[in-house]
């Protein structure tokens, strides 16, 4: 634990206190602070939010959160209230720490995000190479790549780099690093509350262009008063570095994929997010889960296409159908293999898992046509992962092709979802 001082809701009232950093959050004891002690919080009530300031002299650490919830206190000889948080901002710099308690207004995000590094040069760095010599370049106002958004509160996305050297022993021992980074300029300023929209929004798009599932490792704001605040937060990826990306489903180049993304896809604010659930982050466990989960996408996109063709939207059974039809050549896997048997047992299974659950008496299910039972069916897992693995598959190249209108390499898409079948 840290010891440091703490301020609630303003600067008037000073406390002593001790900090301390968990899996993604901050947490912190404030003594002998009395405020809240008679409040009562009914069970199904929101959680009531506290702005807490933190100012730690010793370490150089200073940090503010308005989303600091109480998770217990203690009273006797030592008295003490515990908040925590997993969203809050910090700075090194004592003279930016006043700003906390003042309207903090957002005009840019900047991202750190491991997969940038493989998905375009850093700017800031040259690095030549001849049979004599290799010589590294640093470049001090290097260009950065600009796409103009021009939407949804979006000015631009800038894409750069930074480059830093650490000499030491008399420059006998050199480090060289450079990270790749993406900058979101805002058309309005936003509040603290907002930010955690935009980030998300940009690590989708960036896990929709390559499927590695990587959230940015660090992340920034910059105030309208050109102040530069560390955003920490739970979705923040623990590793700076990430495997290389190896495969890359969509046949178009990077700067293009996020101009169309941000000006199509909307994410932040469409009321239709669950259409794009499988660049969410989003990891079922098991297969039932997963069965469950791709047969609802399934539904989702299916029904959508279908309905602007026939002008109506159709039955669970007929979107599973036409999906089945759409990949015969996938669900074609063995000579022995009846399709319309295979389309009854699939809905009959979905029907099954949602309506009754993941148990199966005997491990069989009934197959069912019309709501009669055709004969009962043993659930081979080996089966189910197969299945598992056409949904997958069917599911992320309807979701490029009809939802996103790109076009795919259905090898490196097969490869990327480990989806060969």
């Amino acid at each position: 634990m840290n010891r440091c001082s703490v301020y609630v809701s303003n600067m008037e009232s000073k406390y002593e206190g001790q900090y301390d950093f968990g899996e993604g959050y901050l947490e912190v004891m404030i003594f002998d602070y009395y405020e809240d002690i008679d409040e009562y919080m009914p069970i199904g009530s929101e959680v009531a939010y506290k702005n807490i300031y933190i100012e730690d002299l010793l370490n150089r650490r200073f940090m503010f959160s308005s989303r600091f919830h109480k998770v217990g206190s203690k009273w006797g000889l030592t008295q003490y209230q515990k908040y925590k948080t997993d969203f809050y901002l910090s700075t090194k710099k004592e003279n930016d720490f006043e700003a906390f308690f003042h309207d903090i207004n957002i005009k840019g995000v900047i991202l750190y995000n491991s997969v940038l590094n493989d998905l375009y040069y850093n700017p800031s760095i040259v690095i030549s190479e001849n049979e004599k010599e290799i010589v590294y370049r640093k470049i001090l106002n290097p260009d950065k790549k600009i796409i103009e958004i021009n939407k949804n509160n979006i000015d631009c996305v800038e894409f750069g780099g930074t480059c830093n050297s650490i000499s030491k022993n008399d420059n006998r021992n050199i480090t060289i690093e450079s990270e790749n980074r993406a900058k979101i300029k805002l058309n309005q300023p936003i509040k603290c509350e907002e930010v955690l929209k935009y980030i998300n929004e940009f690590d989708v798009i960036m896990n929709s262009y390559c499927l590695l599932g990587i959230h940015s490792y660090t992340t920034y704001i910059i105030t309208t008063d050109n102040k530069c605040f560390d955003v920490k937060h739970k979705l923040l990826c623990k590793d700076k570095y990430c495997e290389k990306v190896l495969y890359q489903p969509v046949k178009v180049n990077f700067f293009e994929f996020v101009e169309k993304m941000y000006k199509t896809l909307d994410y932040r604010t469409t009321a239709n997010r669950n259409k794009y659930v499988p660049f969410g982050f989003i990891s079922p466990t098991t297969l039932e889960e997963q069965f469950v989960f791709y047969f609802r996408c399934i539904d989702l996109y299916m029904g959508e296409y279908l309905e602007k063709e026939i002008g109506k939207y159709p039955s669970n059974y007929y979107r599973l159908s036409t999906f089945v039809d759409e990949n015969i050549d996938l669900f074609r896997y063995d000579e022995k293999v009846n399709i319309e048997n295979l389309k009854k047992e699939l809905n009959s299974l979905r029907n099954q898992y949602i309506h009754e659950g993941y148990y199966l008496c005997d491990n069989k299910f009934a197959v069912t046509e019309k709501k009669e039972k055709l004969y009962d069916k043993e659930l081979d897992y080996i089966w189910l992962l197969k299945m598992v693995k056409i949904f997958k598959y069917g599911v992320y190249k309807m979701l490029y092709t009809k939802i996103l209108t790109c076009e795919i390499d259905e090898a490196q898409l097969k490869n990327v979802l480990l989806c060969w079948v």
